[in-house]
């Protein structure tokens, strides 16, 4: 009997933790494959275990691609498909996340980083310094093609 309480009342926790979910659709909206604006770039984004937003390289017009800007020499050897560059995203509400940070593999810097989910089914995605009036906005597209490769830039 004591299981079968225990049992329930982990029910009602999972349910009350994916309410939000439910509640706002841009949750269920923002997962999947990204475009970066420059086309040269697919990012998954997906949410973690602790609830965050998160974006990993998937693809690009460059396969094999080393990280050889990073600021630490031991990571420059590694290859960019496969790392999570977005981080720690939470949600705001009304299709608005922030809090987290994203790597800029370009510069090897990481900004502090604001998504907004736009009516017309873009990304906003903002990078910034300090404050978010010193920064750099990019709209990604959704990508549905099903290539992970895609051709060099013209």
């Amino acid at each position: 009997m004591q299981m079968a309480r225990t049992f329930a009342a982990m029910m009602m926790m999972g349910c009350l933790f994916a309410w939000p979910a439910a509640a706002d659709p841009a949750l269920s909206r923002i997962a999947g494959h990204w475009l970066t604006e420059p086309k040269d770039g697919i990012i998954q984004l997906s949410v973690d275990a602790q609830g965050h937003l998160q974006g990993q390289i998937v693809g690009g017009n460059h396969p094999g691609r080393k990280d050889d800007h990073n600021p630490d020499p031991a990571l420059r050897a590694r290859e960019l498909r496969g790392q999570l560059i977005l981080k720690d995203m939470n949600y705001e509400g009304g299709g608005h996340w922030s809090g987290g940070t994203i790597y800029k593999p370009d510069n090897g810097k990481t900004y502090k980083c604001k998504i907004t989910l736009n009516d017309d089914g873009t990304l906003s995605v903002r990078g910034f310094i300090g404050f978010s009036l010193l920064g750099v906005t990019q709209t990604w597209t959704r990508y549905s093609g099903t290539s992970m490769d895609l051709p060099p830039a013209p």
